[in-house]
């Protein structure tokens, strides 16, 4: 009998046709072409993830290596040798709650958790699974009470640069270039030398998350980067990885030791695009000119920002509130030259007078 996986159109959809109308025949077994009753081939999760799902997903998902990864690394160990029909609702729970005592975050249980789902919504699309019967259905994932946002400050910032100047690894260069850029890491580790628009002051992402090319501009500091990245002949990456013909995969590693080393434990590789985004809105720089930097299709996307180019007007509206202040009043002091000017921690203010909180970005 031909397993359920190499089954035609048609034959397959006749063959949930009676799969869940048959009444006279046992669940655990299934009439074959000659009326005998014979069990059906058992699918294990890890059979139908390496068969079915990702063949399936390829085509639909640009990211489809992380589904790959979360199966490998969170759903194998524990099902992957385990029929898809046979795992039970609590368990699918407990591993869950598992996953969050190894010290995992709820925002990456959950995603693990979508990926689970996804892939029995899949088997019973399929007929793998009956209908309503998935072992994820009624898992709930986590709360996530607030969204979390870390932001640099201008000296934590200038500490990480100069941090980062002192290395030569692959992996300082492309961090430098994502905290000057906004970049996605994406972006950047998988750059190629023929996307490198110097003559244009540009980086050309041919596909960006948005499925379409994005154009991200580079500053005088970014190129001189670009010239310093050591190329090796014959390789079309910026940043090589160890495996031959692949860009570099990942900058954990590398990124955890020096932000522990900085006292920046809790810094993200992504929360250095929340700074650039940061640095720009707080310098007077509209959410426009932000969506433009960072390659958001949907301004909305941008509008994360608002709160930021709030402060910074209410900066700019101490301005009327010095000139009609009255005459010797403490704690107001008038612009020299009658101008403000955006500082470089992105307040609008008197050059000549600073405070000791000019250096942090909100």
């Amino acid at each position: 009998m031909r397993s359920i996986n190499n089954l035609l159109p048609g034959e397959f959809h006749m063959t949930r046709y009676y799969s869940s109308t048959r009444s006279a025949v046992s669940p655990s077994t299934q009439t074959g072409d000659s009326g005998r009753q014979t069990k059906p081939d058992p699918l294990h999760l890890d059979a139908f993830v390496s068969n079915v799902y990702l063949p399936h997903v390829k085509l639909r998902k640009r990211s489809w290596r992380v589904d790959q990864r979360i199966a490998r690394q969170h759903l194998s160990p524990t099902f992957g040798a385990r029929e898809l029909a046979g795992i039970q609702c609590h368990e699918v729970e407990n591993w869950l709650h598992g996953l969050w005592e190894k010290g995992l975050a709820p925002a990456t249980c959950n995603r693990i958790l979508a990926t689970f789902k996804t892939i029995c919504s899949l088997a019973e699309m399929r007929g793998l699974l009956p209908a309503g019967q998935s072992p994820c259905a009624g898992v709930s994932p986590f709360k996530i009470h607030t969204q979390r946002e870390r932001y640099l400050t201008r000296d934590e910032a200038q500490r990480l640069m100069r941090a980062l100047e002192k290395s030569d690894r692959p992996e300082a260069f492309a961090i430098r270039l994502l905290l000057l850029t906004g970049a996605r890491k994406s972006e950047v580790l998988k750059a190629r030398w023929e996307h490198v628009r110097l003559d244009l002051r540009l980086l050309v992402v041919p596909l960006s998350k948005s499925g379409k090319p994005r154009h991200i501009p580079l500053s005088d500091e970014a190129i001189a980067i670009m010239r310093a990245i050591p190329r090796q002949p014959g390789n079309p990456w910026l940043f090589p990885g160890e495996a031959p013909g692949k860009p570099l995969s990942d900058l954990y590693l590398f990124w955890n030791k020096l932000r522990r080393e900085l006292g920046l434990a809790d810094v993200r590789i992504h929360d250095l695009r929340h700074t650039f985004a940061s640095f720009l809105v707080n310098a007077g720089h509209s959410l426009y000119e932000v969506q433009k930097l960072l390659g958001h299709s949907d301004p909305r996307t941008t509008m994360r920002y608002a709160h930021l180019e709030q402060a910074s007007l209410v900066t700019v509206a101490e301005t009327v509130s010095v000139f009609l202040a009255r005459p010797g009043r403490r704690n107001v002091k008038a612009p020299k030259s009658g101008n403000f000017t955006p500082g470089p921690c992105g307040a609008h203010e008197d050059r000549g007078a600073h405070s000791e909180h000019d250096n942090t970005w909100r």
